[in-house]
């Protein structure tokens, strides 16, 4: 994950929101932490909204109808970057279980979330 990080870092498309940040020191071993919060300084940070709240309830809703239990963290990255046209860039296979919900969304205007997910798993 960190050569990803490094080749989206020099290709200026590193972005992140609070769970990302909070993930990311939590694994962080303490001599990294310092390399980690500049990494994070040449990130573009997405920032929560309050109608994103709505959005991650809605989305919360759809997965357990599905009879799925997504981690909440998740839930709040995936709203973010659908709303930012960002992709995902990630080795979590709950992110394609949302993406499938999210796109059959797409073909239902009443399960609509606003855009798609884009998921890149490494």
């Amino acid at each position: 994950m960190k050569h990803t990080i490094a080749r989206l870092l020099q290709a200026d498309q590193a972005a992140y929101t609070c769970p990302i940040r909070f993930e990311l020191l939590s694994g962080a071993k303490s001599h990294e932490e310092n390399d980690l919060e500049q990494a994070l300084s040449l990130s573009q940070n997405y920032q929560f909204e309050p109608d994103d709240w709505r959005q991650a309830a809605l989305l919360e809703r759809r997965l357990r109808a599905k009879g799925l239990t997504i981690p909440r963290n998740d839930l709040f990255v995936a709203v973010v970057a659908i709303r930012a046209r960002m992709p995902v860039v990630c080795r979590d296979k709950h992110f394609d279980a949302i993406k499938k919900i999210v796109a059959e969304g797409l073909n239902d205007a009443t399960k609509k979330f606003g855009g798609e997910l884009k998921v890149e798993q490494v």
